[in-house]
């Protein structure tokens, strides 16, 4: 692939689309169709940065989106080596902190399918642990690995009616909804409460992820706690069980 053909394919490339993810599918198409073999390396980064014209961070990021999705190896001291045989990449998501929980939100693009308020019935009461008839907003959300990569999560998330300001402004920022609701209530969420199981995906959950219906997921359901114990957010979230790990720190207190 000479230097003006790649940059020439970077520069008619969709303009929204970021540079580094149009160099990994030229990269990748490269090894796919047989230009770069099974062991082959990849050119260096200076000359990848010539050829397509891009910031040596572009290339290093249009290599890790290769990696992921397991095409290359890499090697200090002699580069990116083609692999024989795509890896299924594994989604590893390790949340120690809240603030781990908030870096999840921001590495992950997501996606808004829809929200509705709703009359909490007798089951979703005894889930949400409230009375029956009290007013909630359910929003029905997608979380991306990357943008235009694979799908990772399919959510349901609620939160009280009175949180109704943040649920819209979900459309403007890429923020978590405790987030706007910390932002835009004063609330603080002082506790996330986790519980993992395996379970089956229901058709809306296969049909997000792309499995079959009952195939088997990762379920991580969360209860988002303030300082006084009150529920402000309650969210359920299904990952692809073959390509998901969840991954906790256990620490020893010591001393007094």
């Amino acid at each position: 692939m000479s230097t003006r053909i790649a940059a020439d394919k970077l520069s008619k490339a969709d303009p929204l689309r970021p540079k580094y993810s149009t160099v990994a599918a030229e990269l990748a198409e490269a090894i796919l169709d047989g230009t770069y073999l099974p062991g082959d390396l990849l050119p260096s980064e200076p000359e990848m940065t010539r050829r397509f014209g891009v910031s040596r961070h572009t290339v290093r990021a249009a290599l890790r989106s290769l990696y992921e999705k397991g095409l290359i190896v890499s090697q200090r001291g002699r580069g990116s080596i083609v692999q024989a045989a795509p890896v299924s990449p594994r989604y590893i998501q390790a949340c120690d902190s809240i603030e781990d929980v908030l870096q999840y939100a921001h590495a992950t693009p997501r996606q808004i399918l829809s929200r509705h308020r709703i009359i909490a019935d007798d089951a979703l009461a005894e889930r949400l642990g409230c009375a029956p008839g009290y007013p909630w907003w359910e929003i029905h959300t997608r979380r991306l690995r990357e943008a235009g990569g694979p799908m990772i999560a399919s959510s349901l998330i609620w939160v009280p009616d009175e949180f109704a300001d943040a649920v819209a402004a979900l459309d403007t920022t890429d923020e978590a909804l405790f987030v706007l609701i910390e932002r835009l209530h004063g609330c603080t969420f002082a506790e996330i409460r986790q519980a993992l199981s395996m379970t089956n995906a229901n058709s809306r959950e296969a049909e997000d992820l792309g499995v079959e219906t009952g195939a088997a997921v990762m379920c991580v359901e969360r209860r988002f706690t303030d300082e006084r114990g009150g529920l402000l957010e309650v969210s359920r979230s299904v990952h692809p069980a073959e390509t998901f790990r969840y991954e906790t720190s256990l620490r020893r207190v010591l001393g007094p």
